[in-house]
């Protein structure tokens, strides 16, 4: 009995770690944190895609102030959805 008690206790002593396993440990614990853009962030990543994509939709710049109330009134203003918001919209992209 007592041997066996002394085995249980080996198990439970921690072991020093290497090098290369305290880093793979560490690197295991670590979990990606989901990147969330505040107003002006998002604001700003419109401005950027409708200036890259006015053309194709042949639409003016000074619709972009109407375009950026209909995404944020539609809750499609996250940069993943600005397309989606824009076919919401009525926009279609010309055929070239």
């Amino acid at each position: 009995m007592a041997k066996k008690d002394s085995m249980e206790k080996q198990d439970t002593v921690k072991k020093e770690m290497t090098t290369e396993e305290a880093i793979a440990y560490r690197a295991s614990q670590y979990k990606p944190q989901a990147v969330v853009l505040t107003e002006l962030q998002k604001r700003e990543q419109f401005r950027l895609f409708w200036a890259k994509q006015k053309a194709q939709y042949g639409k003016p710049k000074e619709l972009e102030e109407i375009l950026w109330l209909h995404l944020t009134a539609s809750k499609m203003n996250d940069p993943t959805q600005f397309e989606a918001g824009l076919k919401h919209f009525g926009l279609k992209k010309l055929s070239n």
